[in-house]
Order: C-alpha cells, then structure tokens, then sequence
C-alpha cells in the first residue's frame, strides 16, 4: 500500500501513462549509477532524423525514415549533442518528448502540445517502464536523443489498446533534454522535537533506516497535524510537481508499521497537489522544500476515508507517517 488515491488515474498526460508501468511485462532494471552504456548502437534508428533547435520551446521536426521501425533491444542515437554529467540511474531527467508507434509512424503523444512543461523521471524508479529509463541513460543536458523501447522493456506481448501500442511495436521516443540533475539519498540535520501531544519519532539506525515512532496512548487529533522536524534546503515544492521521498507510515490506534519505503529499501515518487496521493498529503507537503523531514498525523477525512484501505487500514484509523523529502521536479 502506497499513500495514493485508490483507482485515480494520477497520469496528467499520455506520455506519463505510456510510462507508468502498469501493465508492462518488462522487469525494472535494478537501483545503482550504472552509466549509460547499455543502448545498443543503433541501427533500426538510422533513418530518424529531427530537425530545429533544442530550445525546449519548438517541437522538433521529426521524420521517422522507412518504417515499420523494429527493434528487440533499446536501441539509442544521439542527433544533437549536449553538455555535462551524463544521467545514471542516480539521477533525474527533465525533457519534452515525442513519442511515436514504430509500426505505424503514428505520434502517440507530444510533449511539447497544449503548452505542457518539460516532464521529470527519475531514472532509478522502479514503476517506469524499464526501456523508458534505458533509453535515457547517458543522456546530457541539451541533448536531443532517440531511443527505442522494444515490446520486452515496455508493454510486453498484450501492448496497451488504450495507447494504441500492440504486442509487437516498437516505441520511438525523440528526448528533448532540459536538465539532468542528482536528488538527495538523505536528510541530514539537527532533528527538531515533536510538538506535544505528537508522536515522537527516532532514527537509531541513521538517516538510511526506518524510523521507531512512538505513538501517544491519548486519543487521535480529528484534524491533519503536521511539524518540520527538519527544515531542508532546496527548492520549495510545488503544486503539481513529482516528489521523490522516504516515508514510514504507522497507526495511531496501535503503532504497527501498515507502510514503509524505508522498508523496502527505495524512495517512491509521488505527484503532489493534484488528488493523485490522500488529501493529508497534498495539504501538506506543498511548499515545504527539498531536504525537509515532516511528521504527519492524518484522520481518515484526510486519508483513505470511512471505507479505510486493504487489509490494515480500517475506516476510523488516523495515519502517522515520517516523510523526507529528497527531490522535486
């Protein structure tokens, strides 16, 4: 269990639901900063070309050359060059894409229509389609890449309908690249105390380990509370944006752990204030910054409701979870 909406479309855009995994027969490349060697030089991409300036403001203009385009590996070319640190799983890319159906040449979607921003994926995220992360490693700032995603790293053998992708196309996306950048692995600093009446909460195995939080034996607050307990250094986040965190989620009524990133030894990325994730989420976590560690209590109007959620959340639980904020974009 993830603190989300249960059965909300959190996709803002097409390209985002291409990427989002459900679905996809493909295994999620494991965590590390493997550099960006793994792309098959390419050959069924030698007709592609993209025409005008990597601005992030004009649309390319793009022709496919001969198709069908067919691949069994991603395979990658560079058709502008770029500058800087060449992205790693251990790093986030920011770009507008193209995304097209090889068979078909058709554009599945367009990042740069009905003015949308350039969109971030954190090339260690384990529910992106795995030939999507592949594609973008080694990708530089201002580069403009074209990659492949083969039916085995993106929707496997039943394809997406919905998208119009069958079981035997193969993806092209043309990358714009704004921006390749590193988030935080942890918080550091001098962890301030919970506000009375709180749970408390201890880190005894650092900062990389689950906390031990301590529930009150007083009755639950019938309103979201939330305290800084470390106030961070990096950008403000904003509505709208993907969070990428560590959180520990407890109840109140008995302290017993219902959810743990920390647990399962890997950040999880989040659209925050947009109704992707609860509502004591998005109340909250706007406008803190980067860095920042927040306890939160959250009853259930601000939760999962009087319906509650699978098997340990029940309709009248109130929700405390720890939550450290390591990027935004």
């Amino acid at each position: 269990m993830r603190p989300s909406r249960p059965a909300l479309t959190v996709a803002a855009s097409l390209s985002l639901a291409l990427l989002a995994g459900c679905g996809s027969t493909s295994t999620p490349s494991a965590g590390g900063t493997t550099a960006a060697t793994s792309a098959a030089p390419s050959v069924a991409l030698k007709g592609v070309t993209a025409t005008g300036a990597v601005d992030l403001k004009t649309a390319p203009k793009v022709a496919l050359g001969k198709t069908p385009i067919s691949s069994t590996a991603v395979e990658r070319k560079v058709l502008t060059p770029g500058t800087g640190s060449a992205a790693t799983k251990a790093d986030t890319v920011s770009l507008r894409a193209q995304i097209y159906n090889g068979t078909s040449g058709k554009l599945l979607d367009d990042g740069y229509a009905a003015g949308r921003n350039p969109e971030g994926y954190r090339l260690g995220r384990t529910d992106l389609i795995a030939g999507f992360t592949e594609g973008l490693l080694g990708a530089t700032k201002g580069s403009r890449v074209v990659f492949t995603i083969p039916p085995a790293k993106g929707f496997g053998e039943q394809g997406n309908s919905q998208l119009g992708v069958a079981g035997t196309d193969t993806i092209v996306v043309v990358a714009d690249i704004a921006d390749v950048h590193r988030g935080l692995t942890q918080v550091d600093g001098t962890q301030a105390a919970s506000p009375a009446g709180l749970p408390t909460v201890a880190f005894p195995n650092g900062p990389t380990k689950e906390p031990t939080v301590t529930v009150p034996k007083s009755a639950a607050p019938t309103e979201t509370k939330e305290a800084t307990l470390i106030e961070g250094k990096g950008a403000t986040v904003q509505k709208g944006q993907t969070i990428s965190a560590q959180y520990h989620g407890v109840l109140w009524r008995d302290g017993s752990v219902f959810d743990s990133s920390w647990q399962r030894g890997a950040a999880a990325d989040f659209p925050i204030g947009v109704n992707a994730v609860i509502p004591g989420w998005d109340k909250t976590l706007v406008g803190k910054k980067v860095g920042s560690r927040v306890l939160l209590v959250i009853p259930p109007k601000d939760g999962y409701g009087s319906a509650g959620t699978g098997d340990k959340i029940k309709g009248t639980d109130t929700l405390v979870f720890v939550v450290d904020i390591l990027d935004a974009y």
